[in-house]
């Protein structure tokens, strides 16, 4: 079963209570939110600010969660006899508070198509996703992602610390390099996990407990630096992706313009909702939305509420998925290779470009010497391992050498990728 750590900042009673609260709120029953905010408007004027504080937050009233968290601050620091400490205790559920209410404000407007309830040990059934995009296979409280050219893939793995990280490794020759931890700035008491990656090969999506979640996992989006062999600090999504509850494994399926991503919110113990929706080609903002719409299309709802007016999206999920299965009956394939969102090229001769072809021929004579360069220090790494003092301190430099050449070999071979497509796209838009 796949289990799912809580924010820093939640405790396990409170997302009890949490759980308890949103999922009778999700079948919108009026008159039980209505009692739920007299009820916390009650205790804030009875002072008892953090039930008050923690009963808004579950209700989506950030702004009063916000008022009541400070209030408790004022309180325990204005006394007569201030307790610091317990102050400092309640600052990062303010912080957290404030964050949720900024991303309300700034909730995206985004098109939902359709909603899948499942168990969660199968949550993956309901990703509809072409095989341009990758593919996916849950093992290990984690997903593990294959993208489209089947060459590289991403998972998460607990450390030595018991959290979970994510990793990447190559393909060579139909082998699997060393595992290597993406260098993805991350708190260290926190878990990195569900990630998928777009054709791009820089763009990441992921699910994280740190980086100032607002409850279990929220989702990220990175961007790989060639430079330096690093991932830019993460920005986190907005509502409605994200939530007071897990939210995790983001999928942007560019080739049938469809997007999906995974929660638990408003659901009971076992099961997670899988949301499909149009991707925006750029964050949108709801405008000149009161707060109770705001919320109503962070916690999404109504589906229907969502739709642009005159569009009717009831037929778009068929549609993707019978294009999907024919898109599966093709012919053999010697590779594939994404060339944009609508060319995959899966033999020499798709190619339109001499230069491009060369480049691509280039990247497939690297992995080769990447895989001799593996399999060499495969060699010397079992020797290491079973020499004497003398053969391992002689074994050291050369390891060490070897691993800097592949780690170099291993960049090259991503930016020659990267080059071939450029080139591909360039050659196109002259003779097109």
């Amino acid at each position: 079963m796949i289990t799912f750590e809580t924010s820093k900042f939640i405790t396990e009673s409170r997302m009890k209570q949490i759980s308890f609260v949103i999922a009778l709120l999700f079948f919108c029953n009026p008159n039980f939110q209505a009692q739920t905010l007299e009820k916390a408007d009650s205790l804030f004027l009875k002072k008892k600010y953090i039930e008050a504080a923690d009963m808004y937050y579950q209700l989506y009233e950030f702004n009063k969660s916000v008022r009541a968290y400070q209030m408790r601050i004022d309180e325990l620091t204005k006394s007569r006899k201030p307790q610091p400490q317990a102050a400092d205790s309640v600052r990062p559920l303010l912080a957290q508070a404030e964050k949720a209410a900024r991303m309300l404000s700034r909730c995206e407007d985004i098109q939902i198509i359709d909603s899948v309830i499942t168990d969660k040990n199968a949550f993956l059934t309901a990703y509809l996703v072409g095989e341009e995009t990758g593919s996916f296979e849950r093992t290990n409280n984690t997903v593990v992602y294959e993208n489209q050219l089947k060459d590289r893939r991403y998972f998460g793995k607990k450390d030595a610390a018991g959290f979970f990280r994510l990793y990447s490794q190559l393909r060579i020759r139909n082998e699997w390099s060393e595992e290597k931890r993406l260098n993805i700035p991350s708190d260290s008491a926190a878990n990195d996990n569900y990630p998928f990656v777009m054709p791009d090969g820089l763009t990441i999506y992921y699910a994280s407990t740190g980086n100032g979640s607002i409850g279990g996992y929220d989702l990220f989006v990175s961007r790989y630096n060639l430079n330096n062999d690093t991932y830019l600090a993460p920005n986190q999504m907005g509502m409605p992706f994200n939530s007071i509850y897990n939210d995790y494994l983001l999928v942007i399926d560019e080739v049938n313009d469809i997007g999906y991503f995974a929660t638990d919110r408003f659901q009971p113990e076992g099961k997670v909702v899988i949301y499909s929706f149009i991707p925006n080609s750029e964050v949108k903002p709801l405008n000149d939305k009161d707060e109770q719409t705001l919320i109503n299309r962070a916690k999404i709802t109504s589906i229907r509420n969502t739709w642009l007016p005159n569009v009717n999206y009831s037929d778009k999920r068929k549609k993707i998925k019978t294009d999907i299965e024919k898109a599966g009956q093709k012919v053999k394939k010697d590779f594939t290779f994404v060339i944009n969102d609508n060319l995959v090229y899966f033999a020499l001769s798709d190619f339109k470009s001499d230069a491009a072809k060369k480049l691509f021929l280039q990247s497939t004579e690297m992995e080769e010497k990447i895989q001799t360069l593996e399999n060499q220090l495969d060699e010397q790494r079992k020797a290491f391992s079973e020499g004497n003092s003398a053969q391992k301190q002689s074994l050291r430099p050369t390891i060490l050498a070897n691993e800097q050449s592949l780690e170099t070999m291993l960049q090259s071979h991503r930016k020659l990728l990267i080059e071939t497509r450029n080139s591909e796209i360039r050659y196109l838009k002259i003779n097109n």
